[in-house]
């Protein structure tokens, strides 16, 4: 008999053809707190990947609850069949996104489905909202209808065009962060002054631009900061450093400060003794600085010094019945504290104190600058010996402090 010869019969499978139509979206819980879901058997199914949890294993799931199920189950989106098997939610934004990036085809079919439902929808509550209002326009009505609400439109465009003249001059663009105003609201320049011109800006170090700052002889000493003259500038509100020694030290030792800040080398130039003394009442004369920015330091017509009663004076401790040399004598006062002294404690003439009783007089701890009024940069500060006014050397156009008797510029204009 022949040999048997075994029959192999090969069965090839299919997979089984999904409808984008059958792939649901849903919202759980139905409630405004709920989020969309698709089923990962639907989606798995729709693009024809069978381990779908072993390729996309990033993607976040869920397991649906038994309350989901029923609900699923009203809404014919699963079978009596299903609801006893373990079914799993995905993010429908998720697969949204795996869709258009490694399914463009399926994602296009699927976008026709949406939109489809979508216009269904919008056609089901145009046709409830035609059933709950049957009542019907007359067509010799509709002229009227469209007056009335082509006037109703006007009414709105006036009263909004009227809120944003009166009351909404100006709103914040979220996207740009800039606050748009109307135009006109602010003064604009020229065209002339706003125009570029051929060379607006150096493309290169030392190439010629039509725009450049100018710096002030005064401003130049502050700049570049590797060899600069001055320091920088302090802030006026900040107080000034306490100086070198004891206050009665340096209030008995007045007139010898003077003489040895005059004396003294200053650190921003090496100019000589005698061009100092020469250039030095011109250089205050001259200067465009010089000018006072207040009438602090002004003799006032009729100004009142301070009184203190019982005041006692901060070097030898003694009150008006008595100085130092056992005289009757009266104090002067600091208008900016407390601090009193006997004019001959101070080493000061009777030619200096008439003239300090003429304006607000302040003692060392409180001197400012008459032109800049901060009382910073103690060591660059001169005094006058007639008026005890104090002078900052690069205030008035100096580099050093001058040789000799120095003069304050109030008594300069008085001389003329």
């Amino acid at each position: 008999p022949p040999p048997a010869t075994s029959s192999r019969v090969s069965h090839t499978h299919k997979p089984t053809y999904f409808p984008a139509e059958n792939l649901t979206e849903y919202k759980w819980p139905p409630d405004d707190t709920g989020e969309y879901y698709m089923l990962q058997e639907q989606v798995s199914e729709y693009l024809g990947v069978t381990s779908f949890k072993r390729k996309y294993p990033d993607l976040e799931r869920r397991d649906l609850s038994h309350k989901e199920k029923l609900y699923l189950r009203e809404q014919n989106v699963i079978t009596e069949t299903q609801c006893t098997l373990g079914l799993t939610a995905l993010r429908s934004d998720e697969v949204i996104d795996l869709m258009m990036k490694e399914y463009p085809v399926k994602h296009a079919e699927y976008s026709v489905i949406l939109q489809e439902r979508e216009r269904q929808r919008i056609t089901k509550e145009y046709s409830q909202m035609q059933q709950q209002n049957p009542q019907k326009v007359e067509a010799s009505k509709v002229p009227e209808y469209i007056k009335k609400a082509a006037k109703k439109a006007a009414e709105f465009n006036s009263n909004f065009n009227r809120e944003r003249m009166e009351e909404r001059r100006a709103y914040f663009d979220l996207q740009t962060h800039i606050i748009q105003v109307p135009q006109g609201r602010y003064k604009v320049l020229p065209p002339e002054r706003t125009r570029t011109g051929p060379y607006p800006v150096a493309l290169i170090p030392g190439q010629f631009q039509e725009y450049y700052k100018g710096y002030s002889p005064n401003e130049l000493r502050y700049l570049p900061l590797n060899t600069a003259l001055y320091e920088p500038p302090l802030d006026p509100e900040l107080p000034a450093l306490d100086s070198d020694g004891d206050s009665d030290d340096g209030e008995d030792g007045k007139e010898d400060g003077k003489k040895n800040k005059g004396s003294s080398d200053s650190s921003s130039g090496n100019t000589s003794e005698g061009d100092s003394q020469d250039s030095g009442i011109q250089s205050k004369v001259k200067s465009k600085d010089a000018t006072p920015r207040s009438v602090q330091h002004k003799s006032v017509p009729g100004y009142k010094p301070k009184v203190i009663p019982n005041a006692i004076c901060g070097i030898c401790q003694k009150g008006k019945e008595a100085n130092r040399k056992g005289k009757p004598e009266a104090l002067i006062h600091c208008s900016q504290c407390q601090n009193s002294g006997h004019p001959s404690c101070l080493d000061m003439s009777v030619e200096l104190v008439s003239q300090i009783k003429m304006y607000p007089w302040q003692c060392m701890e409180c001197k400012t600058c008459t032109v800049c009024e901060q009382p910073h940069h103690e060591e660059e500060m001169m005094f006058c010996d007639k008026c005890d006014r104090g002078f900052h050397t690069f205030c008035v156009g100096m580099d050093s402090i001058p040789l000799g008797d120095t003069f304050s510029l109030f008594l300069m204009e008085n001389e003329k």
